[in-house]
């Protein structure tokens, strides 16, 4: 895939998985080279938690894809990265509000990825990081996610 076109698919919304829509993923930019990506996350009131912030799941969820999208980019979609693990740090509350999300690939090879990442409010305060190692699998094209079952 060309740089357009992975553009056009990150932006399509017919072509993003449920989840990924639910997360209210928004790109911001990316590096092919650089092994990166940036987006926004616009979180809905249905992931608020007891003290009126982002349940801590859905963070990681957020950043979870953020840097699997990195890992995707990287490889011009040739590839996704199913999680093995990941470990997120919570610095402050995330707020049910636009948040960016960077994620980066640390190291990638034919099998592994290692991967981090950062949530961040859009004045730049520092919400979570995390790192994950995730398995590195051909991308299933020829597979089509679909609602409802």
């Amino acid at each position: 895939m060309t740089d357009a076109e992975i553009r056009a698919f990150l932006t399509d919304r017919a072509s993003l998985p449920p989840a990924t829509l639910l997360m209210g993923f928004e790109l911001l930019d990316f590096s092919v080279d650089g092994a990166w990506a940036e987006a926004a996350f616009n979180p809905p009131y249905a992931m608020i938690n007891p003290i009126g912030a982002v349940q801590g799941g859905y963070v990681t969820a957020m950043l979870d894809e953020v840097m699997g999208v990195a890992a995707s980019i990287h490889k011009r979609f040739e590839i996704v990265v199913p999680t093995l693990s990941i470990t997120t740090n919570f610095f402050k509350p995330t707020p049910i509000a636009r948040v960016i999300g960077r994620g980066e690939v640390v190291r990638i090879g034919a099998t592994s990825a290692h991967l981090q990442g950062w949530l961040r409010d859009e004045a730049g305060v520092l919400l979570a990081s995390a790192t994950a190692s995730a398995t590195v699998r051909a991308h299933p094209r020829h597979m089509r996610v679909r609602s409802g079952g």
